[in-house]
C-alpha cells in the first residue's frame, strides 16, 4: 500500500502522465513530457519512431543534448520558458536529429497532473513537413507571380467575378492614370470603359468570368477622359479563396492605331490616283483611236483603211483594259473573262462586213490576270480574233470561236480556236503580207511563254506561260 501511495503522489508516473494525457492524446502526434528542468520523463511509441531513438536514450535527457545547444537557445527555450510560466504556446521550427530533418508543429502545454501546480511541459508535435514544402513553394510562385505582375511592361488588371478590380499593377496605373488605392474596389467598367462602348465591356468581362479567353482591339479612356487604343487579352485565374476571377492584359496600341490609319488614307490616296491615271490613258487613247477615225475618211485605199481600223482596234483593246483597272477595286489585276467578252463584243461591231453568226464559246477560269500580263495578252486575244473574223470564215456556215483560259498547276493556259479554213502553217511569219502572226508571237514572248498553232479543221492558238 505505501509503495502505490508513493506512485500517486508522483506526477511523472506512468500512470499519472497516461492518465493526464488522455484528453490530448493522439498516436499519430510525437508527444513527451518533460519536467521543469525541461528534461525527458517521458516520450510516446510515436515519438521513438519518428527519431529513431530508444526510450533510454531519451529519458533523462534534455532538448538541449537531443537537439543541440544553439538551436535550443534560439528556438526551444524560449518557448518552454513561457509554457512554465502558464501559456499555451504554439510554434514551428526544423528539427534535425542525426540525418532526420523535419517541419514540426509544436503545441506546448503546461503539465498540471494534480490541480493548478505546474509540474512540467506536456509538448504535442505534428510533422507539417509536406505542408511547409508546399506553403513555401506556393509563397516562392506567389512571389514570382506579383514580380512578374509588377514588372509587366503591360498594365495589368485583376477583377473579381462582379468585375470589380481586386488588382493593377504600376503599368496600370502609367497607362490609365488609376493607383491601386482608386481602383480598389471599383468596376472595371466604370473607370476605363467609355460610355459609348459599355456594352462591349461589360460582355468582355462576363465571357471570361465564365471561364473563356478573349482577345480584341478596342477603345478605352484614360483618368483624364483621353481616349487610347488598345489591345486587350482576358483570361480566367483562380484566386487563393478557390474564386474565378479576370485576368486583363491592357497593351497601348494607340501609336499603331495611327500608323496603320495613315497607311490606309495614302494608300487610298494613290489608289485614286491611279485610278486617274489609268482614265486618263483609257481617255488618251480614246483620242488617239478618234484621230485615226478622222484619219480614215481621207484615206481613199481599202487596204490602207483596213491597217488604220487594225490599229484602233490594237488600241481599243488596251484601252479596255485601263477602263476595266479604273472601274475596280483591284488595280493590278483584272477580270480576264469580262474583259475578253469586251474585246470580242468591240471586234463584231467593228468588222461589219464580217459573218454575223458567229458563236463563241467562253470556256475562261475566274482568274485575276496581273496588269503587266493583261496588256499583251489582250493584244494577243484582238490579233487572233481579228484574223478569224476577217479570213476563217468565208465558207463556213456555222462559225464557231473557241475561247479557254485556265492555270494548270503554276502556269496559265490558253487556247483560242476556230472552225475555219485554217492557215498553212508552213509559211513563215516574216513571209505574211500581215503582221498579225508576227506580233503575237512577239506579244506571247513578251509574256515569257511559248506559242503552238495546229490548222486541222480550223486554226487553234495554244499559249502556255
Amino acid at each position: 500500500m505505501d509503495t502505490q501511495h508513493a506512485f500517486s503522489k508522483d506526477p511523472f508516473h506512468h500512470d499519472i502522465i497516461l492518465k493526464t494525457l488522455q484528453s490530448t492524446l493522439n498516436v499519430n502526434d510525437y508527444i513527451s513530457v518533460l519536467d521543469r528542468d525541461c528534461t525527458y520523463r517521458y516520450v510516446n511509441l510515436a515519438y521513438k519512431k519518428y527519431f529513431n531513438l530508444d526510450e533510454a536514450d531519451i529519458l533523462g535527457k534534455t532538448h538541449k543534448e537531443l537537439f543541440g545547444a544553439e538551436f535550443y537557445k534560439k528556438t526551444i527555450r524560449p518557448n518552454l520558458e513561457k509554457c512554465l510560466q502558464g501559456e499555451s504556446v504554439h510554434y514551428s521550427a526544423w528539427y534535425k536529429h542525426n540525418k532526420i530533418q523535419r517541419y514540426i508543429s509544436v503545441t506546448c502545454l503546461p503539465y498540471r497532473p494534480f490541480g493548478d501546480a505546474i509540474m512540467g511541459i506536456i509538448i504535442n508535435g505534428r510533422d507539417t513537413t509536406e505542408l511547409k514544402n508546399i506553403s513555401d513553394k506556393h509563397k516562392i510562385q506567389k512571389a514570382y507571380f506579383e514580380n512578374l505582375f509588377q514588372q509587366s511592361p503591360d498594365a495589368i488588371a485583376i477583377l473579381d467575378n462582379n468585375d470589380r478590380v481586386v488588382n493593377v499593377n504600376d503599368a496600370f496605373t502609367e497607362l490609365f492614370g488609376y493607383t491601386l488605392r482608386e481602383s480598389l474596389g471599383k468596376p472595371i467598367n466604370s473607370l476605363v470603359v467609355p460610355d459609348d462602348l459599355k456594352k462591349e465591356g461589360l460582355e468582355a468581362t462576363m465571357s471570361v468570368a465564365s471561364g473563356q479567353n478573349i482577345s480584341l482591339e478596342t477603345v478605352r479612356k484614360t483618368k483624364s477622359g483621353k481616349l487610347i487604343h488598345v489591345s486587350i487579352i482576358g483570361k480566367p485565374i483562380l484566386m487563393e479563396n478557390n474564386q474565378l476571377a479576370v485576368y486583363g492584359i491592357y497593351r497601348d496600341i494607340t501609336r499603331r492605331k495611327k500608323t496603320e490609319e495613315k497607311i490606309a488614307r495614302d494608300l487610298k490616296e494613290k489608289e485614286v490616283l491611279l485610278k486617274e491615271i489609268h482614265h486618263r490613258v483609257k481617255n488618251n487613247m480614246q483620242i488617239i483611236s478618234s484621230l485615226l477615225n478622222m484619219q480614215i475618211r481621207y484615206v481613199k485605199d481599202e487596204a490602207d483603211k483596213e491597217i488604220f481600223r487594225e490599229s484602233q482596234n490594237r488600241i481599243k483593246s488596251m484601252a479596255l483594259i485601263h477602263e476595266r483597272l479604273y472601274k475596280s477595286d483591284d488595280l493590278t489585276h483584272i477580270s480576264f473573262e469580262e474583259y475578253t467578252r469586251k474585246v470580242v463584243s468591240y471586234l463584231l461591231a467593228s468588222y461589219e462586213s464580217g459573218p454575223k453568226n458567229i458563236d463563241f464559246i467562253f470556256d475562261i477560269e475566274d482568274l485575276a490576270i496581273p496588269i503587266n500580263q493583261a496588256i499583251p495578252l489582250g493584244l494577243i486575244v484582238n490579233e487572233i480574233i481579228s484574223n478569224s473574223l476577217k479570213y476563217a470564215f468565208k465558207d463556213t456556215p456555222k462559225p464557231v470561236i473557241h475561247i479557254s483560259l485556265h492555270k494548270i498547276d503554276s502556269r496559265f493556259e490558253m487556247i483560242i480556236q476556230d472552225n475555219g479554213c485554217g492557215l498553212d502553217l508552213s509559211k513563215k511569219p516574216e513571209e505574211s503580207k500581215t503582221m498579225g502572226i508576227h506580233l503575237i508571237k512577239t506579244l506571247t514572248a513578251q509574256l515569257h511563254g511559248t506559242l503552238d498553232m495546229e490548222s486541222d479543221q480550223g486554226l487553234a492558238y495554244t499559249i502556255h506561260w
